[in-house]
Formats: C-alpha cells, sequence, structure tokens
C-alpha cells in the first residue's frame, strides 16, 4: 500500500510530537509541523469546545502559510467520563482534523467518522490487548501507514 497523500512528501522524519496534557499548544504544534514532523496537541488542552474550534482554525491559518507543513493531529480521549467527547469529535469532522489519536477506547464509530472524511486514525495504546482491539476497530496501522515497517503485533 502506498503511503496515504495526506503524509506523502510532507515528513523529514516519520515522527509524531506527543499530544502532552497541558504543555502542547499551537506555537508547539506550528513549530513541528514547520520542520516536517506531525505536531499534535489534546483536545483538552483547550478549556472549552467552543475554545478547541477556535484553536484549530487559528492552526490551519497558520499552516496555510507554510508551503508543504507536516500534518497534525488531535488527542480525543474516548472514554464514557469525557464530557465533551461528541462535541470535540463534530468539531474534527468539521475542520477535517488530518490524524485523530483516539485514547482511552477504540469506538469503531469514532474511526468511522474520522476515515469518512479522508482522516487517519492512531490509537494510543499501552498493552498487546489494547492494540489488539485498536486494531479490530479500524485504526491505521503502521504497515498501512509506512509500508515496510514492520508491525510488532503480527507474526
Amino acid at each position: 500500500m502506498p503511503l496515504p497523500n495526506l503524509l506523502e512528501d510532507r515528513l523529514r522524519l516519520p515522527l509524531v510530537a506527543a499530544p502532552m496534557f497541558l504543555v502542547s499548544n499551537l506555537a508547539l504544534v506550528t513549530a513541528c509541523c514547520r520542520n516536517g514532523i506531525v505536531g499534535s496537541f489534546p483536545a483538552l488542552n483547550q478549556r472549552t469546545s467552543e475554545g478547541f474550534r477556535d484553536w484549530l482554525q487559528q492552526l490551519d491559518a497558520a499552516l496555510a502559510q507554510i508551503e508543504k507543513p507536516a500534518p497534525y493531529a488531535i488527542n480525543l480521549i474516548v472514554h464514557h467520563s469525557n464530557p465533551r467527547l461528541q462535541a470535540d469529535l463534530a468539531t474534527c469532522v468539521q475542520q477535517r482534523v488530518p490524524i485523530v489519536i483516539t485514547s482511552l477506547g477504540a469506538v469503531k464509530e469514532i474511526v468511522d467518522t474520522i476515515h469518512a472524511y479522508g482522516g487517519l486514525v492512531f490509537h494510543d495504546v499501552t498493552t498487546r490487548r489494547h492494540a489488539e482491539k485498536a486494531a479490530e476497530a479500524g485504526v491505521d496501522t503502521s504497515d498501512e501507514i509506512v509500508p515496510g515497517i514492520k508491525d510488532p503485533f503480527k507474526h
């Protein structure tokens, strides 16, 4: 499978700057994307869903000024304890966030929603079982993103 158009010729290195809670911000993400790596931040770093939408609009405007920036990623907490999940997911769809990194749950409907507009879905895992559940939900896997990368969960 060829590299998805979203990533082709846009990465200097196949890296994602971690979406760090309360640390990652627009300046960091913009700098990452300007320098050829995927910048990311958790949706919850912005204190409200409205503020999150504003950040995405500001980020899109900043990246539009850069020739061939790397795409950015948003980390969504998909656990039922996140009261903003549906509003933030709707904003990701509206803004066509290039990459969504899901955490604390692998939900097929969310993966399908992001894939429907052409976005990629990565999943934050800590165990083999979490990785298997994420793959079952349809997240994009390493061999789909970068052909030839060995998937540590395939034998």
